[in-house]
């Protein structure tokens, strides 16, 4: 060493983890401390006042000249240790936070004391540790409850919360996972996977959440049978389809078992009971009616009132749904006019349109097929698939100024005279995307088949019993109405015909997949 001090980078260094160490020492050391401090749970903790006044503006002002004793009601001795290790070696290597618990008190405390360096740390910790959790769903469970104790916090870290939401939802959660979850933790999961689609659909997740709000509960009055009992009574997503198949193959329910589990879910002497509101956040009327009036109701968990008001918004207020043989009408702008029994469309005005079936598919599941015959040839092009919309919309709908294609939500066969024969992609917005597709179909009498396979959320078409290839895949839960749009001129006549309404055909696994992930938020 030379009159200029440590020259050298490593001697620097090594002066440095010197100095680390030998502070280090002081850390709750009362050789060398003069205050106390008496924390959450008691523990008293020795500082330096000198040290810490000189560290902290907050300790500072806390440790005036004379005081001794200085309470923490709100930070426990671990905590406080940590912060020390800090404020004394400017590192946290002894004491660092070693789950996500304590890294959350700490990032408290160290608000509290205003220790920036400190907070940032510690979160960088969290965001970092997240990746342990894998698809471990026991630890997610535990991560959210811990997680969404510390209130502002946790919305400041929410990318961690919606993580572990992910993780949750991305498989079937057993008694063991649902029982790591604190209430409010599951109420946060449950609003997060809250299906978007709005009335008018009918959804399977929703079903899926009313068994799963059982099975929390279940899991918390009594976790060694939640799972044996919930699981006859309400059946998993697989087990409901194979219900809706067969509508006699109801659950086998052990009614003593049930009656009893029943008994505890419903005590109402407990003010802590939480089933009530839990089962408020279900919307039973988009629950199968099916699977309403077997299931859900012979269990008397949901008020008779709200069950009732179910039926009565799923007999009433829903569009006309979807039936072989029945006779289908067409809703329509200027271009159009509707002759004989309202199942045949004719053009009558050279403005460009579409018109839809008032008839509706609304159900997430099922095959439907209709078939739309060509009584008179379009000019220029002609148009056949469906349109699609989310949710019942208010008000008259505009068919007039543009194609079913062109529609945001339009989905179509374009059989166009000289582009051939082709299909838009996804529907567009404007100008449609076009893809090539199949042989013709330009000729009177042409019998075009419209499937569409909401098990496997897929589209194809035939022309006179000729299969064509795959359409669409991936199609999205909601509202489908039959539609069309007939040329630019004031020539062309087609009829529709309802063919099937609903086939059962068991491909569970791809099926079970879209319909788990509907339930986080697809609808």
């Amino acid at each position: 060493m030379d009159a200029k001090g440590l020259t050298s980078q490593k001697e620097q260094t090594a002066a440095m983890a010197e100095l680390i160490a030998d502070l280090r020492k002081m850390i709750n050391n009362p050789e060398y401390s003069d205050v106390d401090f008496v924390c959450q749970d008691r523990v008293r903790v020795h500082g330096c006042r000198h040290f810490l006044t000189a560290r902290s503006p907050v300790l500072k002002r806390m440790l005036v000249p004379g005081t001794r004793e200085l309470p923490l009601p709100d930070i426990s001795s671990t905590v406080l240790l940590s912060l020390l290790e800090y404020l004394y070696t400017g590192t946290m290597v002894e004491y660092a936070p070693l789950n996500s618990r304590k890294a959350y008190e700490v990032i408290t405390g160290a608000r509290y004391f205003q220790l920036q360096h400190v907070d940032k740390l510690t979160r960088e910790f969290l965001v970092n540790s997240t990746a342990t959790v894998g698809d471990d769903l026991t630890k997610a469970a535990l991560r959210l409850s811990v997680a969404l104790e510390f209130g502002t916090l946790s919305s400041e870290l929410e990318i961690l919360s919606i993580e572990f939401v992910r993780v949750l939802n991305s498989k079937n959660m057993e008694p063991v996972h649902l029982q790591a979850l604190s209430e409010k933790a599951f109420r946060y999961f449950l609003h997060k996977t809250k299906s978007k689609s709005e009335l008018g659909t009918l959804s399977f997740g929703e079903y899926l959440r009313f068994r799963q709000i059982i099975l929390w509960c279940a899991s918390q009055v009594c976790p060694e049978e939640a799972a044996d009992v919930v699981n006859l009574s309400l059946p998993d997503s697989k087990g409901a389809l194979m219900f809706l198949r067969d509508s006699s193959k109801a659950p086998a329910t052990d009614e003593a078992q049930w009656s009893y589990l029943r008994s505890i879910l419903l005590r109402k002497e407990d003010p802590g009971n939480p089933m009530a509101s839990l089962l408020s956040l279900v919307d039973l009327r988009r629950i199968h009616p099916e699977l309403l009036m077997k299931v859900v109701e012979p269990l008397h968990l949901v008020p008779p009132a709200d069950v009732l008001k179910a039926y009565q918004f799923q007999a009433l207020e829903r569009p006309r749904m979807f039936a072989k043989d029945s006779v289908c009408t067409w809703e329509h702008g200027t271009a159009y006019k509707t002759i004989g029994d309202g199942s045949t469309l004719q053009k009558v005005e050279a403005e460009i349109g579409f018109a839809r079936a008032t008839i509706a598919i609304f159900r997430p599941f099922g095959i439907y097929e209709w078939d739309i015959i060509i009584e008179q040839l379009c000019h220029q092009f002609c148009e056949i698939g469906f349109h699609f919309v989310s949710r019942l919309q208010s008000g008259k709908i505009n068919f007039n100024g543009s194609t079913l294609a062109q529609q945001p939500t339009g989905w179509a066969l374009n059989m166009d005279i000289t582009e051939g024969t082709r299909i838009n992609f996804r529907g567009g917005e404007g100008t449609p995307i076009w893809v090539p597709y199949e042989k013709d179909f330009g000729h009177v009498n042409a019998r075009i088949r419209v499937q569409l396979d909401l098990y496997e959320r897929v589209c194809s078409f035939s022309v006179d019993g000729d299969e064509f290839q795959l359409a669409w895949s991936h199609l999205l839960d909601g509202i489908y109405f039959p539609a069309v749009s007939l040329g630019k001129g004031n020539e062309g006549r087609v009829r529709i015909e309802l063919i099937v309404a609903t086939i059962w055909r068991p491909r569970y696994n791809r099926n079970l997949q879209l319909e788990q992930s509907s339930f986080l938020g697809g609808g």
